[in-house]
């Protein structure tokens, strides 16, 4: 495809790319499972088919987040995931083409340096680096101009970004190595200890999917299959949504806490200006029942949440790729 242009979110939850007259043409778990051999050789499996083999697997075959907490932790590995998901897309550049690339807020030179190498081995060369708050809010429809702040908030499912923006660029912001997924290992040590139950990843995640409210009277409940900590025997529990309302909250209480300190350190005409608009949520863990409504308490002041949370960052990215003076606007020092 001459002069394809794409966009790129390589998330420590999931993988997502976007691709001009395309859309969002894959969405895909950011994990590699690995077998016996050595490099291309030991991958048995990438992405969704990866995913179902966690915690299910014998010894000699292991599943790998490549990215943790908005970082490559394993280069090679990284490269390896996204060439199978540009193969995937059909992804080819031409001297026309251009790829716009999420990286966390405040990103520093080590970080594009390794992302650099990562695409560059994956067959990407060139990129644009924008950080996620500004494509969080460009895909989440916020009103967007030079002279009018906004502040974003958006839930990964490894990082989160929080910053007050506009279109000229981040006025102040942070990126916290908290996400989505630690609501999952939360649910995990908290059903251990309370249900003297043991769970694995897959299971935490979907208890979250299924009943993970803020809600303190929500009445939502599964049943929960895990090993008994006393008899290893497998053993099942009824859970409903109030039974885990502590670990819930406990990942978007220390965010609270987080924003509320990025807010407190803003200009006087900033802060205004927030107040006015109020707080843009985006972000998979964005998701949980009864966000907006415990977050407009905690604040004061009102919550947006995105109508699709997950897909803000990636939808943003895809909707720079028409106007390429934005993208070099927006995007950061890549040299």
């Amino acid at each position: 495809m001459a002069g394809m242009k794409a966009a790129i979110d390589l998330g420590t939850s999931s993988t997502k790319i976007y691709t001009q007259g395309g859309g969002i043409v894959l969405d895909e778990p950011s994990v590699v499972a690995l077998g016996q051999g050595n490099e291309k050789s030991k991958i048995k499996a990438v992405g969704m088919e990866a995913k179902k083999l966690i915690g299910k697997t014998a010894e000699n075959t292991k599943t790998v987040f490549p990215v943790f907490e908005g970082e490559i932790v394993n280069e090679k590995l990284a490269a390896l995931m996204l060439e199978s998901y540009l193969r995937k897309v059909n992804f080819k550049q031409s001297f026309s083409s251009f790829t716009v690339v999420s990286v966390p807020c405040g990103a520093d030179l080590a970080l594009i340096k390794k992302l650099n190498k990562t695409l560059a081995a994956a067959g990407v060369n060139d990129a644009y680096y924008v950080e996620t708050p500004l494509a969080a809010a460009i895909g989440n429809n916020v009103p967007l101009s030079e002279y009018s702040p906004c502040f974003v908030i958006d839930m990964g499912g490894g990082v989160t970004d929080i910053a007050a923006l506009s279109l000229d660029g981040i006025i102040a912001g942070v990126s916290v190595g908290l996400g989505g997924k630690n609501t999952d290992v939360a649910l995990i040590d908290y059903i251990a200890d309370n249900y003297n139950l043991q769970i694995g990843l897959l299971t935490a995640e979907r208890i979250k999917v299924q009943i993970g409210s803020l809600f303190d009277n929500d009445t939502l409940s599964t049943v929960v299959n895990g090993r008994d900590l006393s008899t290893g025997r497998p053993r099942s529990v009824v859970l409903r949504a109030e039974n885990i309302l502590t670990p819930v909250r406990k990942y978007y209480d220390k965010i609270f806490e987080i924003a509320g300190t990025v807010l407190s350190k803003l200009p006087p005409e900033v802060s205004a200006e927030i107040r006015h608009k109020g707080i843009y949520v985006s972000g998979g863990a964005a998701a949980i029942a009864g966000l907006e409504s415990y977050y407009k308490n905690k604040f004061n002041m009102n919550v947006n949440i995105a109508e699709n949370p997950a897909m803000c960052t990636i939808s943003g990215l895809g909707g720079m790729l028409g106007s390429i003076d934005l993208v070099k606007k927006l995007s950061i020092n890549s040299d």
